[in-house]
């Protein structure tokens, strides 16, 4: 797929990573909707975008309902004419211990205000370009809770890649591509868990999201980026 002119919806676009993702992409001459629930965080990588001459469009949502969704992306549809591109940023948490006494509340409410939305996005998205005949790109992305940290939890990892490949598998025939990215990492004691994002990682990260949408032949895997 040619990046330049294509419409990219990205979500979390107001964290970190959602940001430098938007940044990227806008460099590459692409037509940027940026999603976030958070005002002042949508606003910085909005006027971001709009420096270096973005055609760019932000869409700040009261909450991440199903019916919410699906109405933004008739909105991003209205304004730009098409949608070609999702990148899908799941802003997880650790998942609780299994022993753990809450264990269970803990691990429902994670699936519900971060895998429902996620899972929400990629399907809304899908019949979209479906329903319009849109050859398109679903980039599915994971980092930590608001990108604050550059290790992944091997548990949201393994849910990303997963619904990756199912996804994959089931879009194919629609002529839908499924990718993702995460950050490449080892769950030990000694990772230092108040490491921020760095900027190198970051761009990696945008380098594979660009890679995926720019090979056509590139579907149903995950790509770890690494800096060294």
């Amino acid at each position: 797929m040619n990046i330049a002119h294509s419409v990219i919806l990205i979500t979390a676009a107001g964290s970190p990573l959602g940001k430098a993702l938007s940044l990227h992409f806008a460099s590459l001459g692409a037509k940027l909707a940026l999603v976030d629930e958070r005002q002042h965080a949508l606003g910085q990588t909005l006027q971001a975008c709009q420096a270096v001459g973005a055609s760019c469009q932000s869409y700040l949502i009261p909450d991440l309902s199903e019916r919410t969704i699906a109405t933004l992306i008739n909105n991003v549809h209205q304004h730009f004419g098409r949608i070609e591109v999702l990148v899908n940023c799941w802003v997880g948490s650790e998942l609780p211990s299994l022993l753990s006494p809450s264990s269970v509340d803990q691990f429902s409410r994670s699936m519900s205000e971060k895998a429902t939305p996620f899972f929400t996005f990629g399907k809304q998205t899908a019949h979209y370009m479906r329903d319009h005949n849109c050859p398109g790109v679903i980039i599915n992305l994971a980092a930590n809770e608001d990108c604050q940290h550059n290790y992944i939890h091997s548990g949201s990892k393994a849910i990303v890649s997963g619904l990756t490949q199912s996804w994959a598998k089931e879009l194919a025939e629609f002529n839908i591509r499924v990718g993702g990215v995460v950050p490449l990492t080892i769950d030990c004691p000694c990772n230092n868990h108040h490491h921020k994002l760095s900027s190198p990682l970051q761009y990696e990260i945008a380098r594979s999201a660009e890679y995926i949408v720019a090979n056509d032949y590139f579907n149903g895997r995950m790509i770890e980026a690494e800096v060294s």
